[in-house]
C-alpha cells in the first residue's frame, strides 16, 4: 500500500460522510508502519476541524486508546463511531460493556472485523456458547478466524489438538496477530510458558496493544520473578488507565514481591489470618446491647475489633463489662485479643484448635468451606478472586472449560485444583 494511498483513507475519515470501517482498521495497522502518513494524522489532531466523533475515532487508530474512550462514551452516534467505541471498550479490558455495542451491530452485519473483536469479548466473559456462535456467523475463514476455533477446542478441554493446530497455523502465518495471541493462550495453558511469553513480547513489540495482552505478559514476568518487566507491563496499562482494577492490583503485588524472598506457605498462613480478620462480627452470636455497640463504633469485622483497646470499648456508651467478656471470648477462640496490631495477627499462629478440627472434619457439607482450604498458589488464588469464587461450592459449580476459558487460568492451575479437590474427595463438575 502507497503512502499516496493511505493519505486518501486518512481522508476517509475527515470528509466521508460514512466512513468504512475496513477501511479505517486497514489505516490503523498503516499509520504505525508509516511515519509519513502518522505525522499526516498528527497534523490532523492539531488543525481538527471535523467533529468530535470523527476525532475519537483517529485517536483510536492512533493507539490513543484512553483519549478515544473518553471521546467516544460521549459522542459517539453513528454505527461506524459506535463500532470504534465497542472496540475500544474491548482493547481496554472493559469487555461487557463492548459486547453490548458489538453484538447489536453484528446482528445486522455479520461483518469479519466486528466478529472477531465481539469474539474476544465473549470468550474474555467466559461465554463460550456465545462465543462459537458468533465465529459460526462469521463467513470469512481466514487465519484469524481458524486462530479462533482452535482456542475454542482449547477451552473446551482438547489441549493437544488445540497445541497441534495453532503450532501449523502459526509456522504457516507468523505474522497475524491474532494467530499469535492464541498460540500465547494455548501455549500458556499447556504450560509451555517459554513459548507463551516469547509470543506476547512479539505482539506487545508492535503496537496497538491490547490491555489483556500487557496483563497477561506482566502475570508471566511474574512467574519467573522478573519484577520490573511486570511493573513496565502494568504501569502501561495504568498510564492510559489509572483506575484500571487487574493492573493496579498486579501492580501493587508485584511491587510488594520485588526484591523479598518469597515464602508461600508463609503467605498462604497469612491468608488464612487475612480470612479471619475480614470476617463480619455479625456472623457471631453477640447480645443485642454489644452488636448495636460495634455497631455505633463502625466496627464491621474482627480486624477492626482488635484495634480497640479494652479502655476504648469501655469508654463507649452502654458498653459494659459483660459486653467486654463476650467480646474478649469472641477474639480468644480465633487467636486474638484487643489491642493487637494487624501484624502481630498475622504472624500469630495459635495452638490449632482440636475441637474445632474435629467438627469440621466431620462436617458433611465441605462446600461450605472457604475456597482457602484448598491453600492455592498465588496465580490460582488470584483467578478465583476474579471469578468471584469464596466457597468450594462455587468452585465445585464450575467445569475445566469454563475455568480454562478465565484470564491467566491455564492448565497447570487446572491441574492444581484438580489434584486439591482430589484430596478432599471432590471433584469439579463434568
Amino acid at each position: 500500500m502507497s503512502t499516496a494511498i493511505a493519505a486518501d483513507f486518512l481522508s476517509e475519515i475527515t470528509e466521508t460522510k460514512s466512513p468504512d470501517v475496513k477501511l479505517l482498521l486497514e489505516l490503523r495497522e498503516r499509520l504505525y508502519a508509516d511515519p509519513v502518513l502518522k505525522r499526516q494524522a498528527e497534523n490532523a489532531l492539531d488543525h481538527w476541524n471535523a467533529s468530535r466523533e470523527r476525532q475519537g475515532v483517529l485517536l483510536f487508530l492512533m493507539g490513543r486508546t484512553a483519549r478515544a474512550l473518553a471521546v467516544l462514551e460521549t459522542e459517539a452516534g453513528t454505527a461506524w463511531g459506535k463500532h470504534f467505541l465497542g472496540r475500544a471498550l474491548v482493547d481496554s479490558g472493559f469487555h461487557a460493556k463492548g459486547e453490548e455495542i458489538l453484538a447489536a451491530e453484528f446482528k445486522e452485519h455479520k461483518s469479519l472485523h466486528t466478529g472477531l473483536i465481539l469474539f474476544r469479548a465473549q470468550v474474555a466473559q467466559a461465554k463460550l456458547a456465545e462465543a462459537e456462535k458468533t465465529l459460526k456467523g462469521i463467513k470469512d475463514d481466514t487465519p484469524a478466524v481458524r486462530a479462533c476455533r482452535l482456542e475454542l477446542i482449547y477451552r473446551d478441554g482438547d489441549i493437544e489438538k488445540a497445541v497441534e493446530g495453532i503450532v501449523a497455523l502459526q509456522e504457516q502465518y507468523p505474522e497475524e496477530r491474532t494467530v499469535g495471541f492464541v498460540m500465547a493462550l494455548i501455549a500458556q495453558a499447556a504450560g509451555d510458558d517459554d513459548t507463551a511469553r516469547r509470543a506476547y513480547e512479539r505482539i506487545s513489540q508492535n503496537p496497538p496493544v491490547a490491555v489483556d495482552v500487557l496483563i497477561n505478559l506482566g502475570t508471566m514476568y511474574e512467574d519467573e520473578g522478573l519484577w520490573d518487566q511486570a511493573l513496565k507491563c502494568y504501569e502501561t496499562v495504568l498510564k492510559d488507565f489509572p483506575t484500571h482494577p487487574r493492573a493496579r492490583l498486579f501492580k501493587r503485588d508485584a511491587e510488594s514481591s520485588k526484591n523479598m524472598y518469597y515464602d508461600e506457605d508463609r503467605e498462604r498462613k497469612e491468608d488464612k489470618r487475612l480470612q479471619i480478620l475480614r470476617t463480619p462480627v455479625t456472623d457471631f452470636e453477640l447480645s443485642v446491647r454489644s452488636r448495636n455497640c460495634l455497631q455505633k463504633m463502625k466496627i464491621d469485622t474482627l480486624g477492626d475489633l482488635i484495634l480497640k483497646t479494652e479502655s476504648e470499648l469501655l469508654s463507649y456508651k452502654n458498653f459494659g463489662e459483660t459486653s467486654l467478656q463476650e467480646i474478649k471470648s469472641i477474639l480468644a477462640s480465633k487467636g486474638l485479643r484487643l489491642g493487637m496490631r494487624t501484624e502481630e495477627a498475622l504472624a500469630y499462629a495459635p495452638p490449632e484448635d482440636a475441637a474445632a478440627a474435629a467438627a469440621l472434619a466431620a462436617a458433611d457439607d465441605k462446600a461450605a468451606r472457604g475456597i482457602e482450604t484448598l491453600e492455592l498458589s498465588v496465580r490460582s488464588r488470584r483467578c478465583m478472586e476474579r471469578l468471584g469464587i469464596k466457597t468450594l461450592g462455587e468452585l465445585l459449580d464450575k467445569s475445566e472449560p469454563e475455568l480454562l476459558a478465565a484470564p491467566n487460568f491455564g492448565q497447570t492451575s487446572l491441574n492444581e485444583v484438580r489434584q486439591k479437590l482430589s484430596e478432599l474427595g471432590l471433584a469439579l463438575k463434568s
